[in-house]
């Protein structure tokens, strides 16, 4: 059975420019090379009939010394009698129709036969070129056999097996080589552009071998990228700077908030203001904390504390400790069943948990009482998924893109708590993970998808 993998990658060098344009090289050298054989055999043949009809003419030309047809069927008989039927045929039939040669020749209308004689030699089997006089009261017919045209067929075949098909074989075979190293250069500016465009400004093209026009393109993207990131990290530093530097003034604001709260007592309008104000400054703190989480995750700070990390314990321990919150919203937190065998990646246990605590509480947030909230865990070839899907609104195709991105919120969420940065911090713990977020419809609602490279040695414990 064929490997479905192993055709995508054929078909997909087959479309590649570099092996179109190899194959449609190798089209036009031999199609050119058959019209230049196809000509020369044209004219060879034309050069071979023509002496054919020299020849015969020539023969006929010979028995034009006599009239009388006895004379003339004695000159036939005795030169007949020298030639083999099967290269050259010399017949005169006498009015009385008789034939005399080397074959016997029937004469119907315009139409003429040749047969082999009694006892004689056999015929041609290429067939015959031949020419008819009228002579002495009778008919000469003098034919040569076709053997020159069928040997020159012959050597065109031979010429076309022997010289173009090699030719074109070892030029297909050159063609297609130069032009999967080609595919395979224009294969590594494809993934990094791909990788470039989901956002991992790390990838590059690296050195593309020979100084040609490939290799600029990719020292190119290489630049742009390098300049792409370097911008990115300035920007990333930036934020975390403001984030550092604002965030000790906010917590010394809700400290002082909460110190002049204490002072004012209860029911006062006064109180209730440094009590809205008091929220407002712990909402503050709450996004410079997750800047800076998300600075030092996406600075890989995380990696160092890379152990193996059980998601089916990681699911019961965030569910057990959502369970209360969700019933007192009024949802149903639904933990899905799990495998019996420990499910292990590489990664934080801290940071995994709380991925799963924000899509957890971006659920309870969103969605309206009554909701259900599932969690879910399942195991593929490729590694581990885990699943967190509700049955709320859900967000819009075009702006699952948009709701990753930080401190961006939905227009009717900008009524609810929150800060737009819960899935921006998911996608920061996926990525220092090599794992892939994904959200889908889960028909109603919103289905979220985490999906995990296996670990080395796969099952914790096996």
């Amino acid at each position: 059975m064929a490997d479905p993998g192993r055709m995508s990658r054929v078909l997909h060098l087959l479309r590649s420019s570099p092996v179109r344009l190899a194959v449609g090289l190798v089209i036009l050298f031999s199609v050119v090379n058959l019209l230049s054989l196809g000509l020369a055999w044209l004219k060879i043949r034309s050069n071979v009939e023509a002496q054919i009809a020299a020849n015969l003419e020539q023969q006929i030309a010979g028995f034009r010394v006599t009239r009388d047809p006895r004379t003339l069927a004695t000159l036939v008989e005795a030169e007949a009698a020298a030639i083999d039927p099967a290269n050259r045929i010399l017949v005169f039939v006498a009015p009385d129709g008789v034939s005399h040669g080397n074959a016997r020749a029937e004469i119907r209308g315009r139409e003429i036969s040749l047969a082999q004689r009694e006892a004689g030699r056999p015929l041609s089997p290429d067939g015959y070129e031949y020419r008819t006089r009228a002579m002495a009261r009778g008919m000469l017919i003098v034919a040569e056999s076709r053997r020159a045209l069928r040997d020159t067929e012959e050597i065109f075949v031979a010429v076309l097996i022997f010289s173009i098909l090699p030719t074109v074989l070892i030029s297909l075979g050159a063609g297609t080589w130069l032009a999967v190293a080609s595919a395979r250069r224009v294969g590594r500016i494809e993934t990094a552009l791909r990788r470039l465009e989901a956002g991992d400004l790390a990838a590059r093209v690296s050195d593309m071998g020979a100084a040609d026009d490939l290799a600029r393109i990719g020292a190119g993207i290489d630049r742009m990228a390098r300049a792409q990131e370097g911008a990115m990290s300035a920007l990333r530093q930036v934020s975390a700077d403001i984030a550092h530097d604002l965030k000790t003034p906010v917590q010394r604001i809700s400290v002082i908030l909460a110190e002049l709260a204490a002072r004012l007592g209860d029911g006062t309008a006064e109180a209730d203001l440094v009590a809205r104000a008091a929220t407002e400054a712990e909402r503050a703190a709450a996004v410079f904390q997750s800047l800076l989480l998300i600075a030092q995750i996406e600075g890989g700070g995380g990696k160092a504390r890379f152990r193996a990390v059980d998601l089916a314990e990681v699911l019961r321990t965030f569910a057990e400790i959502y369970a209360p919150a969700a019933e007192d919203s009024g949802h149903h937190l639904v933990l899905g069943d799990l495998p019996d065998m420990p499910v292990c990646v590489q990664g934080d246990r801290g940071l995994i948990g709380q991925a799963v605590a924000n899509l957890i509480e971006n659920g309870l947030r969103h969605t309206p009482p009554g909701a259900r909230l599932s969690l879910g865990l399942a195991e593929t070839p490729d590694g581990a998924v885990i699943t967190v899907a509700d049955d709320g609104p859900g967000i819009p195709e075009e702006e699952r893109g948009n709701v990753l991105r930080r401190l961006y919120r939905l227009e009717r969420s900008r009524s609810t708590p929150g800060h737009g940065l819960g899935l921006s911090l998911v996608q920061a713990v996926t990525d220092l993970h090599r794992a892939r977020l994904r959200l889908g419809d889960n028909h109603p609602g919103l289905r979220v998808e985490i999906s995990f490279p296996a670990a080395p040695g796969g099952r914790a414990g096996t």
